[in-house]
């Protein structure tokens, strides 16, 4: 299987390239950095106007991919409105420029569950209503539309995907509470600890992603939520964690208001009953996560 990769320096695309890569896949990869996962790899700006060219030259240079991964995006951060628009949305286009003149493919995007803003219920499915709040979650869901409308051309699989935490990792909550919990501090849990957060170790994302392109889907436009698939607070990550590590950090809910000031988590039974999406438990997972940290 040719698979490419965009973002594949990235923390979720730099796992999945070594994991396909140890699968006997020909992994190429696209990113600004390069990118020691991946069978051959092509330092490459998608938001520039000659990315559509380079593109195209690689292609003709390597062979077509089978299956097109996209998982470059500018993560959220205090970033000018333009970036988000250069780097999320204009770089999707540039890609699909190029895809249109290639052999029919399949593209996989991975998306983001802050689509839905503030949910009108939970656990939120992909039917319902979306309301993205700030450019990030804008842009993503804008590059959502945009791949939607080239489901004639390839088949289009979309995956809304939690916050993701692992070894690399440097900016989720759950890597925050982590830096804590290893230095003993005291952890401080805005909304009384009482939020519903969705988190995910990136190994069971990679495997989600490895599965849609080892079994097809017959849509021709998909679009998945995964998520813990559970009702899990900050106070139970923030428990679980100090007890896996055998942490002496006390644990202290605040009324203050955090980042997310609402329960958000996904309705995971579509990916369930399409790609027999099982995610790993909090417990297991958070031990995987300790283990990575300690070796």
């Amino acid at each position: 299987m040719n698979t490419c990769i965009t973002g594949c320096a990235g923390f979720l695309g730099a796992r999945l390239a070594k994991e396909l890569v140890s699968g006997d896949n020909y992994v190429v990869g696209l990113s600004r950095r390069e990118c020691a996962s991946a069978s051959t790899c092509l330092a490459i700006d998608l938001a520039s106007d000659r990315a559509p060219t380079q593109l195209m030259r690689l292609a003709k240079e390597v062979g077509y991919p089978d299956v097109v991964v996209h998982a470059a995006a500018r993560q959220p951060g205090p970033y000018a409105y333009s970036e988000y628009v250069r780097s999320n949305l204009l770089a999707t286009a540039h890609l699909l420029d190029a895809l249109e003149h290639f052999p029919t493919t399949r593209i996989i995007y991975t998306s983001t569950l802050s689509v839905y803003g503030r949910p009108e219920t939970n656990p939120v499915p992909e039917s319902c209503s979306v309301r993205p709040d700030g450019p990030y979650a804008v842009t993503k869901w804008s590059c959502e539309k945009l791949l939607e409308t080239f489901r004639q051309h390839s088949q289009v699989i979309v995956l809304r995907l939690p916050s993701m935490y692992g070894a690399g990792q440097a900016d989720s909550f759950i890597d925050g509470l982590a830096r804590r919990v290893i230095e003993d501090e005291i952890i401080e849990l805005f909304d009384g600890g009482k939020i519903v957060r969705d988190a995910l170790h990136v190994d069971d994302v990679v495997a989600a992603i490895s599965t849609c392109i080892e079994s097809p889907l017959q849509a021709p436009f998909c679009l998945l939520n995964l998520g813990c698939g559970r009702r899990i607070t900050t106070s139970d990550y923030a428990r679980t964690l100090v007890s896996t590590f055998s942490s002496g950090s006390a644990i202290v809910p605040v009324d203050r208001p955090g980042p997310q000031p609402f329960d958000l988590y996904a309705d995971i039974s579509e990916a369930h009953r399409q790609i027999h999406f099982n995610p790993t438990g909090l417990e297991e997972s958070l031990a995987r996560y300790v283990h990575e940290l300690r070796s």
